[in-house]
């Protein structure tokens, strides 16, 4: 990556700041250590929403977007998290449930840091940037095609959802008696201990992944739905296979109906529409103000 990259630039109207550019450098670096181990262990993955939009439409960075997402099915999502823990490179950060008990959402991250402020050793291995970025991977699982089917998976689903998204939240007697109910229709016991919100992810993330491709005709990212959209869903032969498209000065892989998929999305998507508010665009927002605030430099 040259030092043009990092100055102030306008692309399609928009001023991307040199500081925004410190970010998209850290996520790039980060998306290039996470295709390096799909990479190794032959995992395919997926340039996902605005990433795929953006490798499709400007072969990089939407000049609005402040972020990287990328997915994968959930057999190679569930590789990918063992990899990770085989590697065990200790200049990443690896964020979600299967990494940390705590975690409070339903997809895995890979990231530079773990808060504000970063020590002055790991900023430089990440261009300098202060703030803590990198990027979120999302896993793709098999919707049945039996509709009744696919409607109890949903509930069943967002009545753990729920629990795991507000678990801290949620008065401890009326917890308990939510858990004792699960625990009897699901047939399962949940330990009560500091590893409680964990264990109800992922007992969450098992009801995602009940059905095969053969049960089905669609993936979806199952969250999604338990957040409103409950017809969400890709036909799954757009992600039969992958080309690889440019990103910046890499490339990345797109799923082989990304027509579809980004039509499905965005409607008329050859078509740029300036729109920062669905991020809170930029999201280091917070980190920056808890800095100056504390009387760091950013």
């Amino acid at each position: 990556m040259n030092s043009d990259f990092f100055k102030e630039e306008v692309r399609e109207g928009f001023c991307i700041s040199a500081e925004m550019k410190k970010v998209w450098a850290v996520e790039m670096k980060v998306l290039s250590f996470v295709i390096s181990v799909c990479k190794k262990y032959d995992i395919p993955y997926f340039a996902d929403y605005g990433t795929l939009l953006g490798a499709v439409r400007h072969k990089g960075f939407i000049p609005w977007d402040d972020d990287i997402d990328i997915c994968l099915k959930r057999s190679d999502y569930m590789r990918l998290i063992e990899a990770f823990k085989k590697e065990n490179n200790t200049d990443y950060v690896y964020n979600g449930f299967y990494f940390s008990d705590t975690s409070g959402q339903p997809f895995m991250s890979v990231s530079d840091y773990t808060g504000v402020p970063i020590p002055a050793s790991v900023q430089e291995k990440f261009f300098g940037c202060p703030y803590v970025a990198g990027i979120d991977i999302y896993p793709l699982d098999y919707v049945p095609r039996d509709s009744e089917l696919a409607g109890l998976q949903l509930n069943m689903y967002v009545a753990l959802y729920d629990i795991a998204i507000r678990f801290y939240e949620i008065p401890r007697q009326e917890l308990e008696d939510n858990l004792g109910q699960i625990e009897q229709i699901y047939n399962v016991k949940f330990v009560r201990d500091n590893t409680l919100r964990g264990q109800i992810w992922r007992l969450a993330d098992s009801i995602a992944a009940m059905f095969n491709e053969e049960e089905s005709d669609k993936l979806t990212f199952l969250a999604r739905n338990a957040q409103g959209d409950a017809g969400f869903g890709y036909n799954k032969e757009w992600y039969d296979s992958s080309v690889d498209m440019k990103f910046e000065d890499m490339d990345i892989a797109v799923p082989c109906g990304y027509d579809d998929i980004l039509t499905m999305l965005y409607g008329d998507y050859k078509v740029p529409v300036c729109n920062t508010s669905s991020h809170n665009y930029p999201f280091y927002a917070k980190q920056k103000e808890f800095l100056l605030e504390n009387g760091y430099e950013v």
